[in-house]
Order: structure tokens, then sequence, then C-alpha cells
């Protein structure tokens, strides 16, 4: 048997966590390089035309780090609901092959149980160290959820522009080459420092933007265009609850999904898989929350997400609240999603004017 040299698909900043995961398990890792647009092209162009985007950015991500050497795929298949995403790993592989790579693709469903089986099988690692790798892995992923949030709130407040941003690129980079979890505690200590220290307007009313939709294209900035970072220079609060860890507590608390199903009743009475109902029950949070805008963001084509978009919008009709839906994928320009945004921020702000006065 070959030497495993594992590789994996890029997913924003929770690419740290997962790279210290398997090299903390003495893999040798090629991680996948950050998404750009020749990664989208390179993606979309060996893949089934009628797949959705995420499907297409992933197989981007995987090819440059197959050129490097790598000749095992680490891939999750159906995290968080059920849809396309589940076929993922059967199509890439295929695909893969075809166009002449020599792979294997660990691919498996998103259950501990599973996962552990398959870690153990290619590592040889023991319980207690399986156990110890993925408890570093988790406190750095909470930890690159945390700064994401301080960001969140510090950009629309910082007295110089770019510093939130400046501080977030260095402490990534700080969590990244950090190779033993006995320093993490000074290194988070230290991180959380560097956001305190930036000089903001405390007493700052900022308006407040939602953002929903599929998880892939909510959380990683490479494939959204940023549109945190963006709306944050523009003075405006992001919020953002889909995020791994919400996924991982809905894994252990499966009432989530009963809570769920409760409150959205009134305009969905089933499943449409993905993470529709979730869009729908965030929305209807934020609406009570008084927010002052909501953007939906999903890849082009899917099914789950273009099925609750009527919903949303009907919700948007019944609140008045300013509502922005954003279709992503090979084709989209960013110059055309930033006509958009400012459009959006206009509209965002004379609401939170309106609702001021």
């Amino acid at each position: 048997m070959k030497k495993p040299i594992i590789t994996f698909a890029r997913w924003g900043n929770y690419t740290i966590a997962f790279k210290t995961l398997f090299e903390q398990l003495g893999l040798e890792v090629i991680p996948p390089e950050k998404t750009n647009s020749e990664t989208v092209a390179a993606g979309a162009k060996i893949a089934p035309e009628m797949f959705c985007f995420p499907m297409k950015v992933t197989l981007g991500n995987y090819l440059p780090a197959l050129e490097r050497g790598a000749n095992t795929i680490f891939m999750i298949q159906n995290v968080g609901g059920s849809c396309r995403q589940r076929y993922y790993g059967v199509i890439q592989e295929k695909v893969l092959k075809d166009a002449g790579h020599d792979i294997t693709l660990l691919d498996f469903r998103a259950t501990p149980r599973d996962i552990y089986r398959k870690i153990k099988e290619i590592t040889g690692a023991s319980f207690w160290q399986i156990l110890k790798t993925v408890r570093f892995s988790l406190r750095e992923l909470r930890l690159i959820e945390k700064i994401e949030k301080m960001a969140q709130f510090y950009r629309p407040r910082e007295i110089k522009k770019g510093t939130t941003d400046r501080t977030l690129q260095e402490s990534l980079l700080k969590i990244e080459e950090l190779k033993e979890e006995k320093a993490f505690p000074k290194l988070k200590k230290e991180v959380l420092k560097s956001f305190f220290g930036i000089p903001i307007e405390k007493n700052k009313k900022t308006p407040k933007v939602a953002l929903i939709g599929e998880i892939y294209t909510v959380c990683d900035p490479a494939i959204n265009f940023d549109v945190e970072s963006k709306l944050g220079k523009e003075g405006i609060e992001v919020y953002r609850e889909m995020d791994l860890t919400y996924h991982i507590k809905k894994l252990i608390f499966p009432w989530k999904d009963w809570i769920i199903q409760r409150k959205i009743n009134p305009y969905l009475g089933s499943t449409v898989g993905g993470h529709g109902r979730d869009a729908i029950y965030e929305m209807l949070h934020y609406v009570e929350k008084g927010f002052d805008g909501i953007i939906h963001l999903l890849p082009f084509g899917c099914m789950p997400e273009v099925t609750i978009r009527p919903i949303l919008e009907k919700i948007h009709l019944e609140s008045g609240i300013p509502f922005l839906s954003l279709s992503l994928d090979e084709q989209v320009a960013e110059a055309g999603i930033n006509t958009r945004l400012e459009a959006f921020v206009d509209v965002v702000k004379n609401h939170h004017e309106y609702k001021i006065s």
C-alpha cells in the first residue's frame, strides 16, 4: 500500500484546523492553495455541468495538490443535511481518475464513529492520540470562529480602516504556525489581546446585517467575495450563525431540528434538504431581533436554497426588512457583486436611520 499523502478541499479559515488534524496524526499533508479564479475555472472544466458550485470549487482545490504529489483525498460527505453533496465523493473520484490522477479518495459519512475508524485505519494512531489531536484541532477551530466574530464587531467601529483585517490575518497566521497544544493558551491570549488593542469608536451605533444560506458559501470569504469585510468597511456590523460549530451542536443535540421545524411551520411543513430550514429559522430570528438587513448566500442551482428563497422573500415583504439574495457560481464577477452590495448598503443605512428617527 502506497504511503498516503493527504490533501483536502479548502474551506475558508477552517483549513488551518484541518491541516493541524492531519499533521498532528503524523501524516504528510499538502494543503490546498487559496481558492482563486484559476482554481474555480479548473474545477468547473472537469466537473459535471449540472452539479453545484461547491462541487466545482472543491475539485479545483484538489488539482494543484495532486500535481505536487498528493495521492489521498480526505472527503466528508453529507455534512448537515441531505443534498447532492452526498454524491460528491463518488463523482469526484471518477472525474479525477478519468483525468488521469491515481488517487485514493477517503469518502465517508460525517459520523464520529466512521471518522474515527477511517483515521485509525490510515494512521495507526491509538484512541488517545486521536482524541488528543481532535481536541487540539477543535480548540483551533473555536478560536478561529471567535476571532472571525470579533472581526465582525470591530470592522465597522475601527478608527483606522484596515486594522481589523490586518489583525485577523496576522492572528490566523500565528494559529497556523502553532505546532504544540501546550502553547495554545498563550497564543490564544496574545491573539485576543491584539484584537482588544484595536482603536474603535466604542459608542458607535451601527446597522446590523445577517448572513444566511448554504454553509460553504456563507463561511468561505474566497467564495462569497469577502462580503463580511466589505460590509464592515461600509460601517455595517455582520452577524453569521451558520458555522461549523453550529452543525457540530446539531449533531450532538438532535432536538435542535425539532425546535427549528416548530418555528418555521407557518412557512414550511417539511425538510427540503441542505440548510434550507436553517435559513428560514435564522431569518425569522433576525427579524424578531430588529436587524436592518438580511443577505442570502447560495450556490447557483442549489435546490434546497432555491426552494426556500420564495419563503425568504415572503418574510421580507411581511416584515419590511431589506433583503438581498446572491447566487454564486463560476460565471459571477466580483464587480457585479460589489454593485449589488453598494445598493443594498444604501437601503440598509436608510432603513436603520428611519428606525432611529
